[in-house]
């Protein structure tokens, strides 16, 4: 395989002084040259995908590492294996690489020595830098990094808006078509970028950022692609570190079509393994909410309490526990405005604190937080509660959790961090490690694109960092069929995402409108779609118990698996469909959901196996303008079979299979 990945590579690049490593498979090359300076490029299937990139970092004390460095040692390494997930998409995960270390002299800056890892898997290259103590370097401040993805064609993509806490859609562009920005102020597009080659489909993305700055994309007008990191918010820099020290991985997705992306593990494989020791105590799950999401809480008589400033009362809270625990589901999450002094959507992490500091000791006199736990134990639910980035860093990390796991609650969704920088990554690391000693989850919001975080701390059960139902409420009608079809094979292409999915006031997309109760564009089977299609161990569901109680579809949702151990991807075309199939146990749920036009799929059930299976379908009802109608049928199915689908218009399929 090696020899033949040689002679792939001489046949395809001709330059000297280059170092390559190709993919087990032999059918991805990457290529590392330090003819005028340091730099790489990438082909796949013998067709150049990046051409020759820019490779370095720069420091404040003048340091440049990169731009004339010469390679003076190379090693080679490979590794396959499987490491157990029970926290994602498949159980079993093939970690199968083959890896390029090259150690470098930088002449121009005193010959500081420093190193470039090279990884190249079946589905995807990625590559980090080393900074030995050899380098000298010390204490540093990282002021630049140098890395491009010089693209070799202007070729259409998809780029994410910027947002300091990646709620952003991804809109079809080209690569010159992504803003450059302003001297001093760069256009910072979210990650993932997905770009459309001839030879397939590559995802810009990052894995294992710790301590480190988060990276964006920026564009230059041309093809060329040009890395922008997180500043800090002290003014000093991006990174502010000491040797020895790694970067986090720069990534490289590939699939040769959409649905080989989805089904891709890249970003977990190359993530440092789990830090917390015994993790069966995190616990994967269904969780209702409360009465944020819907905008009214019919218990609350305050009539300023809606839309955005609703909130959950005791009254409220013993409802949605009543009814998750009627569904099966482990959890119930109490959302903002139970504890005196809370900071508001206006302030974020490194804000500037409140006169007044927030009292997670004090709860709101209408939220009786002592009884709800002991309201929710009784009927075998446990809560998660919600609290500010800002309050808890001003009461003190250690301090919130540990009083917070003191009263019993399973886990904390914390919010409003709306950063990437080194001191965000620093502080997510701190909450995470202080949260296990104590066996709390943690469900961050307002918080940056996910980058493996959750391999090296399971208990960090979820996060947000996407654009999701919530923006059904805020207005703006941005969470619209188009964008939630692209989730799939953009933002979900990285990890663990509370969107969250199931609401049941379902709308047309020209019917749809922000009012409260919050209603949803799309079928509401393509809402029951999304519970699967959408990666979350912990899957929060949005609605009401009033809204969900005998209605069509709502069967679905019961004991609803939210991890899984086998997955498979059927078809998918970004923005337009996807249809997977994910088997928890015996069983094999099976959804598909569309964009804005109608489409018809015939679905392979293959991968079912030998033997008789009954297939429960959640569908579109055909010929119905109504779009919180469900057509619940049951079948016989095998694995010689293929299912027609129908889909409306922003539609939908979930279904249930079990061993006949």
């Amino acid at each position: 395989m090696l020899l033949g990945a040689a002679l792939l590579c001489s046949a395809i690049f001709s330059h000297a002084a280059e170092h390559r490593v190709a993919s087990p498979d032999g059918k991805l090359i990457v290529v590392v040259s330090d003819d005028h300076g340091l730099r790489y490029r990438l082909a796949v299937d013998g067709q150049a995908v990046v051409t020759d990139s820019r490779l370095g970092l720069e420091f404040q004390d003048g340091t440049k590492l990169g731009s004339d460095a010469t390679v003076i040692g190379v090693e080679q390494g490979r590794h396959e294996g499987f490491w157990e997930n029970r926290f994602g998409p498949r159980r079993q995960v093939r970690d199968c690489w083959q890896e390029l270390r090259l150690t470098l002299d930088a002449r121009g800056s005193g010959h500081r020595t420093f190193g470039l890892i090279v990884r190249a898997y079946d589905d995807g290259v990625a590559f980090r830098y080393d900074l030995p103590e050899a380098s000298g370097l010390g204490n540093f401040v990282l002021t630049n990094e140098l890395t491009e993805f010089r693209f070799a064609g202007d070729y259409r993509c998809w780029a994410g808006g910027e947002s300091g806490c990646a709620e952003n859609q991804y809109p079809e562009t080209r690569l010159s078509a992504i803003p450059a920005g302003k001297p001093g102020q760069p256009f910072q597009s979210v990650l993932p970028l997905l770009v459309e080659t001839p030879a397939g489909y590559v995802a810009v993305a990052e894995s294992d950022l710790l301590d480190w700055a988060g990276m964006s994309v920026t564009g230059t007008g041309s093809p060329d692609i040009v890395t922008t990191l997180a500043r800090r918010s002290d003014g000093k820099g991006l990174v502010v570190s000491s040797v020895p020290r790694v970067s986090p991985w720069r990534v490289l997705m590939i699939g040769r079509w959409p649905a080989g992306l989805v089904n891709s593990d890249l970003i977990a494989n190359l993530a440092t393994p789990s830090r917390i020791g015994d993790d069966s105590w995190v616990r994967p799950g269904a969780c209702a909410w409360d009465a944020w999401w819907t905008g009214i809480n019919p218990f609350d008589a305050d009539p300023q309490h809606t839309a955005v400033l609703a909130r959950g009362t005791t009254e409220s809270h013993k409802e949605y526990i009543d009814f998750a625990a009627s569904m099966g589901w482990p959890y119930q999450l109490m959302d903002w405005f139970w504890y005196k002094n809370m900071t508001s959507y206006d302030k974020e992490l490194h804000s500037t604190p409140n006169a007044a500091l927030a009292d997670f000791t004090q709860s709101a006199p209408e939220v009786d937080v002592p009884g709800l736990v002991r309201y929710a134990k009784a009927r075998n639910v446990r809560l998660l509660i919600w609290a500010h980035s800002l309050d808890v860093e001003t009461f003190g990390i250690e301090k919130t959790l540990a009083y917070l796991a003191a009263q019993g609650l399973a886990g904390v969704k914390i919010d409003f961090l709306n950063s990437q920088s080194q001191e965000t990554v620093q502080w997510c690391e701190r909450v995470l490690t202080t949260a296990a000693k104590l066996h709390l989850l943690i469900d961050f919001h307002g918080t940056y694109k996910p980058t493996g975080l959750a391999r090296t701390y399971p208990n960090f059960i979820t996060q947000e960092g996407v654009l999701g139902n919530e923006y059904n409420k805020l207005g703006g009608a941005k969470c619209t069929p188009l964008h939630t079809a692209t989730l799939p094979f953009t933002r979900g292409l990285l990890g663990p995402m509370d969107f969250p999915p199931g609401g049941f006031l379902n709308r047309a997309p020209k019917d749809f409108k922000t009012t409260f109760p919050a209603e949803v564009m799309g079928t509401r089977a393509r809402q029951l779609a999304m519970t699967v299609i959408y990666p979350s161990p912990l899957t929060v569901l949005c609605d009401s118990p009033k809204n969900y109680r005998s209605q069509p579809g709502v069967e679905f949702l019961r004991a609803l698996p939210t991890v899984w151990d086998e997955t498979v991807v059927l078809a998918g075309e970004v923005g337009r469909s996807i249809a997977l199939a994910r088997r928890s146990g015996d069983r094999w749920y099976l959804a598909a959901m569309n964009g804005t036009d109608a489409t018809a799929l015939e679905v392979p059930l293959a991968f079912l196996g030998e033997g008789k299976w009954t297939l429960r379908s959640f569908a579109d009802q055909p010929g119905s303008t109504d779009y919180q109608a469900v057509a619940e049928t049951t079948q016989q199915v095998d694995a010689k079979a293929k299912l027609p689908l129908a889909l409306h218009p922003a539609g939908g399929f979930a279904g249930i299979i079990t061993r006949h």
